[in-house]
């Protein structure tokens, strides 16, 4: 059996209550890719001060997502590549594809810090699913949630959690892998931008990841979160992807 046989993945997200009170976008994105041989679901989190953050976050999911089907369905086929290797591999592809990016904003084609601030800055959680090994990974702060145990991702000193594109600037950053398990061993692995904290210790997130009908129909898991997000849950933008096994959905 198939990967895209075993597996159904699903995103959704809303903009903040603070973001639409000032008029704003929400600086969130997600992305979603499902293969044969690799199923990939992403999580972008905007840094809220960048005043066209949902740039970088909504364009580096999608290439994150294809970065990752591309990169990991390698690892699988050759096995003596770590899966964290594969991971490291992805962010500096996705590096080389932001300088491009970042050149192209500045008028005279040179990466600069301020049109980095201004529309590149964003974390990322991932969950990669391979024939062999589940893994999340990513840069930055986040919710996951895997088979019913939650964890909160420390933001950091100062609540700055670290962005993929400071690696233009100079930084050295590796992606964290937070999880891994042996696929056989998986039903359901979720993660969450830090909007969703506020249910983390609620039944309403795990009801996001594991309600069947959110599986069966994506569309239906954004119109939970305007619903909870209408009830007042969320001053900041709230994205969740979620990777269910199909037997395990009643």
């Amino acid at each position: 059996m198939t990967l895209s046989e075993a597996f159904v993945a699903a995103a959704g997200s809303v903009t903040g209550r603070d973001h639409r009170r000032a008029e704003r976008d929400g600086q969130d994105g997600h992305a979603v890719v499902v293969s044969e041989d690799v199923v990939a679901v992403v999580v972008t989190d905007g840094c809220s001060s960048g005043r066209a953050s949902e740039i970088g976050a909504r364009i580096g999911a999608a290439w994150l997502a294809t970065l990752i089907e591309q990169r990991f369905r390698a690892a699988s086929a050759d096995t003596p590549q770590p899966l964290a290797a594969a991971a490291a591999e992805v962010v500096r592809e996705l590096l080389v594809r932001l300088e491009v990016l970042a050149r192209s904003l500045d008028a005279e084609g040179a990466v600069k810090a301020a049109r980095i601030d201004e529309a590149l800055l964003f974390g990322f959680l991932a969950v990669v699913v391979t024939p062999g090994t589940t893994l999340v990974f990513g840069i930055g702060d986040g919710i996951i949630l895997a088979d019913g145990a939650i964890t909160v991702l420390d933001p950091g000193p100062e609540n700055a959690p670290p962005y993929a594109a400071y690696g233009l600037l100079g930084a050295h950053l590796e992606p964290r892998v937070h999880f891994t398990r042996p696929t056989a061993e998986v039903d359901l692995v979720a993660v969450a931008t830090d909007g969703l904290i506020p249910l983390a210790n609620t039944h309403a997130l795990a009801e996001l990841a594991a309600d069947p009908r959110y599986a069966k129909n994506p569309s239906l898991l954004r119109k939970r979160l305007v619903v909870l997000s209408d009830r007042g849950a969320f001053s900041d933008d709230a994205t969740v992807a979620v990777v269910r096994r199909r037997s395990a959905l009643r």
